[in-house]
């Protein structure tokens, strides 16, 4: 039987026969993954204090820059968040978001591009969930890493992703990007 190399995530049905196991073996062991993590991070918080933060956003950030190289440069930052979504999308659902009152999802403010995004289905969030883990500790920190490196590397820009809201059905955070001075 053939393969074909696949970059990034297995979904569970391309998985080869040959590897053994099925769906369930899979999800129990992913389950036992995310306690791992959860563990993993409670600890680092507890020893680093709030300095485990700024570590796992480094990591997501690294991490960030590897996905966004397979997604072709642009400097239109809806395009990048678009492509941007077919590949984080699969662990990190989320999309533009904005308010009722206002005409479009990216506004510019004072050299900046501000865009808000709905991160919805998270393994980050059901990580924690699954932990008892609270929001905003350091595993959510890798995630706005991860967002940041990844639009970093896309548009050859500079952007920081702030929280706005967290809860059990979704997250909304800021995007901004500063153009100038690089």
């Amino acid at each position: 039987m053939e393969t074909e190399e696949v970059k990034g995530t297995f979904k569970p049905e391309l998985i080869p026969e040959e590897c053994g196991g099925d769906i369930d073996d899979y999800e129990e062991a992913l389950h036992v993954l995310m306690k791992f993590v959860g563990s993993m991070s409670s600890a680092l918080e507890q020893v680093s204090g709030r300095g485990a933060n700024a570590i796992v956003y480094q990591a997501g950030k690294r991490m960030g820059h590897e996905a966004g190289k397979l997604v072709e440069k642009t400097d239109d930052l809806e395009k990048a968040l678009q492509e941007l979504s077919e590949i984080l999308g699969m662990e990190f659902y989320f999309e533009m978001w904005k308010p009722s009152g206002q005409d479009e999802y990216i506004t510019e403010n004072n050299g900046e591009t501000v865009v808000k995004l709905l991160f919805m289905d998270c393994v980050v969030r059901q990580t924690l969930r699954r932990t008892g883990l609270p929001q905003k500790g350091p595993l959510c920190y890798l995630l706005y890493g991860y967002m940041v490196g990844a639009v970093e590397e896309v548009m050859d820009i500079k952007g920081k992703l702030d929280i706005d809201h967290v809860g059990p059905n979704a997250c909304l955070k800021t995007l901004t990007i500063k153009w100038s001075g690089k």
